[in-house]
């Protein structure tokens, strides 16, 4: 069981952060970015959704 948890989480991680991260860093001009600098990319990706998200939705 802990072998499927981790193995899911391995594949959510890769597709949605590490891939965005890619994807952000190709809009900069690497054409084939490091995996840690496309993993940090993704957070910081996903981190600034969440905070205009939250900008969005907060009650004032």
């Amino acid at each position: 069981m802990v072998e499927f948890i981790r193995s899911l989480i391995d594949v959510l991680v890769e597709t949605f952060i590490t891939a965005t991260g890619r994807g952000v860093l190709r809009l900069f001009g690497l054409r084939r970015p490091h995996d840690i600098a496309s993993l940090f990319a993704g957070m910081a990706c996903w981190a600034l959704v969440a905070i205009l998200i939250w900008a969005v939705v907060a009650p004032r």
